[in-house]
């Protein structure tokens, strides 16, 4: 409470007043008030004064009171902080940022072919061998064979010659090649399922010579799938 709010409240007090209290009464109460011969009266501390005289003595008594300080000054927040501040974000952080990518990659945006590399070169990464590079020219003739193996699933192609000669025939140089062929499975799964449980087609996928592949998938108007792999270096 401040000075001018005691002022007020023991003038206050002063005015309302309206019956005389014994002096001692008067004493534990600080005041009293009351009329004789027609003009105000006030006791205080057991002293007969007037109105007038009251409020120089409380003058003087207020100046003599320290200043009881504002709780809640200007410049001070009591209220609970906010954590938001400008300039500053508490929010759990978006892990999904531009130019990072946190999806699982989506083998189904591969062609069947791509699959099957992908899955070779996984198997050959377990028995600590290099990856193979994908090589779009061993790929046609890879397709190119896959869909002789519907005429002749042979390793000999229609024409009697080696399968080879389909890269040869169109300018591919190599040292060595190697083959696998397949015909029925439904996915690059299952036909890698069923090459790597087979002794010749599993060495040539683990071969550590070989340094590119082709792959050739071909359905037919039947709905059967043929596979060719074509390894060289």
């Amino acid at each position: 409470m401040n000075k001018l709010s005691l002022l007020a409240l023991m003038t206050a007090v002063g005015v309302a007043g309206s019956t005389v209290l014994p002096v001692q009464a008067a004493e534990q109460s600080i005041l009293s008030s009351g009329k004789w011969n027609g003009g105000a009266y006030v006791v205080v501390g057991g002293q007969v004064c007037s109105p007038e005289d009251l409020k120089d003595i409380l003058a003087g008594i207020c100046d003599k009171l320290p200043n009881i300080p504002e709780i809640n000054q200007p410049g001070t927040d009591n209220n609970t902080p906010d954590t938001n501040q400008p300039g500053a974000d508490n929010n759990t952080p978006d892990t999904n940022q531009p130019g990072t990518d946190n999806d699982v990659p989506d083998t189904e945006a591969l062609s069947y072919a791509e699959q099957v590399v992908a899955l070779v070169n996984a198997e050959r990464a377990k028995a600590g061998l290099n990856a193979l590079t994908l090589d779009t020219e061993i790929a046609s003739a890879a397709l190119v064979r896959a869909k002789e193996t519907e005429i002749s699933f042979s390793h000999t192609r229609p024409d009697g010659r080696h399968f080879s000669t389909a890269l040869s025939d169109i300018g591919i140089n190599f040292r060595g090649a190697g083959e696998n062929i397949a015909w029925g499975q439904r996915s690059p799964e299952q036909v890698m399922n069923g090459w790597m449980n087979s002794e010749g087609h599993r060495a040539n996928i683990l071969n550590p010579n070989y340094t590119k592949i082709g792959v050739g998938y071909y359905q037919n108007a039947a709905g059967t799938n043929y596979w060719t792999q074509l390894f060289t270096y």
